[in-house]
């Protein structure tokens, strides 16, 4: 009896072990033409990404494969400008994304309607916004210590509209 439970237990073991390499990322032969076309500049080191890194550019390209041509337009201009940044912002741009992905979908829609009321300001207002946000950034400890709180309350902090 305990021998019967050892082996069921070792085969659930292995079949658990064995799942994930049916559900691996493809390699570069096992995928579609028009990926291989689209990921083409990652061929010569595609089987050696790690696989996780495979299945996230697999589904990316999918992805765009539904996007408008303007869609994949802004996409484009979005990526021109993180290779342009320098690590630094890179690093606080994930950290405030990440913030912003820990919020309620309740909270995440009102940063997102008060973004919206900011961007129907006059100009003026705008900038006076951006500045004052500059000037914080650049003091010591940043907008977390000037600014302490959540993400709403840094908002209000630097005088961002309140949605309406």
């Amino acid at each position: 009896m305990m021998r019967r439970a050892f082996l069921s237990a070792f085969a659930a073991c292995l079949f658990v072990a064995a799942v994930p390499a049916l559900a691996a990322a493809p390699t570069w032969a096992e995928l579609t033409s028009e990926q291989q076309q689209l990921l083409a500049p990652l061929k010569s080191q595609w089987d050696q990404l790690p696989e996780a890194r495979r299945e996230r550019l697999t589904t990316g390209a999918a992805r765009w494969n539904t996007l408008t041509p303007e869609q994949r337009s802004r996409a484009d201009e979005r990526l021109k400008k993180w290779r342009q940044m320098p690590p630094a912002q890179r690093r606080d741009l994930r950290l405030r994304r990440e913030e912003f992905r820990q919020l309620t979908p309740e909270q995440r829609r009102r940063v997102r309607d008060r973004y919206e009321q900011f961007r129907l300001l006059p100009q003026a207002e705008r900038i006076r916004v951006r500045q004052r946000f500059q000037e914080l950034r650049r003091q010591p400890g940043g907008i977390q210590r000037a600014c302490p709180g959540n993400l709403e309350r840094r908002l209000d902090c630097l005088g961002f509209p309140r949605a309406r």
